[in-house]
């Protein structure tokens, strides 16, 4: 193992230009409700075009942002009434952007970090603009900003598709990027840890900024890794697996009091075709001693759990996780006090993520083959409301900065979802139509 802490290694925070593809995975049609409303949208626009921009609302506001991959278009969620603001397009889309923390009402960040086929965007929230690109040399990117805002880390080259025993593995790595806009080294790679072919799936961080948490799903392990300075201070085991195959530990999440870690298990076996079908499961780990963590329980298909969970949000008394299992057009509720299912909740469609609203009360859930956000009150565990977004919803992070966005972003949004081919299409890492680590 390698590891760089002063940039040297010799990958600089580099453009990144990949080729468009504007196919939408998932689109089977297009809703006649939304050719009207496009239809009256775009003559508006129209009319307005290189004349306004959408000024006068607050500069800041608790904002859900919801990026959609089929239109590649970005949904402005009022995370106050859990109404939609707006659709724009950007040309760009994100599976996972980093969510957990710079997102609440305290916080100063001004930047939407997401991850895209072949490295990381920041996007600036105020425009919609990108404001830097990294290239990580890998397709799947999984990012996570640190509490204070100063770093970004990202876990590259990990998914369950990866061959169990290539003939030339490839070298996958961890990355630390300067995340400070005041910085002058904004955007660029100030550390990086080359892990071999274990898999690096997904990047959790706890709550002081001090540790990072790695699934390394070729490796059966969960890597623990020093921010600063930059490198791996621990490799634990993550025991046998429940069934036949491997755990295959694939994406995590740290609870914001630095207790608890989730962990989504594939259980099954590596590949695009895999001999043994992957079951899934979900591990809770204790974290209060984060170079040691100690696995608690794994919740099975024995235990009550339906359908192998893709990702998680812990709640944030850590009471509650919210476990997105898009084969049951569901989200599983786990009691953390009891380490058991407490039931399911309907959210219309099939989900692989959601994100806290900035007062985090509120748990927002891309819906992609329903076409809106589920919104999931924490404080009674159950669907609150659903808003309509753009195709294929996927990602979501919060913030406080409500975007001004131009008349030409609006137009472009309008045609998009009439399905016509419109500016640049960034692809994202969609592997079999899913963009995420766990298929």
């Amino acid at each position: 193992m390698d590891h760089d802490t002063d940039g040297n290694s010799g990958n600089e925070a580099r453009r990144v230009r990949t080729t468009p593809n504007p196919t939408d995975p998932f689109r089977n049609g297009i809703d006649r409700r939304r050719v009207l409303r496009s239809s009256a949208t775009i003559g508006a626009t129209a009319t307005l075009a290189g004349c306004l921009t959408q000024t006068g609302q607050p500069a800041r506001a608790p904002t859900v942002y919801v990026f959609n991959n089929g239109d590649r278009t970005l949904s402005i969620i009022d995370a106050t009434t859990d109404e939609l603001v707006e659709t724009v397009f950007i040309g760009t889309t994100a599976s996972f952007p980093a969510n957990q923390y710079g997102t609440d009402v305290d916080s100063a960040s001004e930047t939407l970090w997401i991850n895209v086929s072949g490295g990381i965007r920041a996007l600036d929230q105020h425009t919609l603009n990108e404001v830097a690109a990294i290239e990580t040399g890998f397709g799947p990117n999984y990012p996570n900003l640190t509490p204070t805002g100063e770093y970004l880390l990202a876990a590259a080259g990990g998914t369950t598709t990866i061959e169990p025993d290539p003939d030339d593995p490839a070298n996958h790595v961890l990355v630390r990027i300067d995340a400070d806009r005041d910085s002058e080294t904004f955007g660029e790679v100030t550390g990086e840890i080359e892990v071999g072919y274990t898999g690096p799936c997904d990047m959790t961080l706890s709550p002081d900024g001090e540790y990072g948490f790695v699934p390394e799903i070729a490796n059966e392990t969960v890597a623990v890794v020093r921010v600063d300075p930059f490198e791996i201070a621990a490799r634990i085991d993550v025991g046998e697996p429940a069934g036949d195959g491997h755990v295959l530990p694939f994406m995590s999440t740290a609870s914001f009091d630095g207790n608890r870690l989730l962990v989504e298990n594939g259980e099954g076996e590596l590949g695009a075709d895999p001999d043994i079908p992957r079951r899934g499961s979900e591990s809770i780990w204790d974290i209060s001693d984060p170079e040691e963590p100690t696995q608690l329980t794994r919740i099975t298909r024995d235990d009550g759990l339906s359908a192998p969970p893709i990702t998680s949000e812990i709640s944030p008394e850590t009471d509650v996780a919210y476990l997105f299992t898009p084969e049951i057009n569901a989200v599983t509720v786990i009691d953390l006090d009891a380490q058991a299912v407490d039931r399911e909740l309907d959210i219309g469609g099939s989900a692989i993520a959601g994100a806290w609203g900035p007062a985090r009360e509120k748990l927002y859930v891309p819906v992609q083959t329903a076409n809106h956000v589920a919104v999931i009150d924490h404080g009674q565990r159950e669907v609150s409301t659903t808003i309509e977004t753009g195709e294929a919803p996927t990602g979501a992070v919060g913030g406080m900065i409500r975007p001004e966005t131009s008349a030409s972003q609006r137009l472009q949004s309008s045609l998009a979802t009439l399905g016509l081919s419109v500016g640049d299409r960034e692809p994202t890492f969609c592997p079999d139509g899913n963009c995420h680590c766990g298929y």
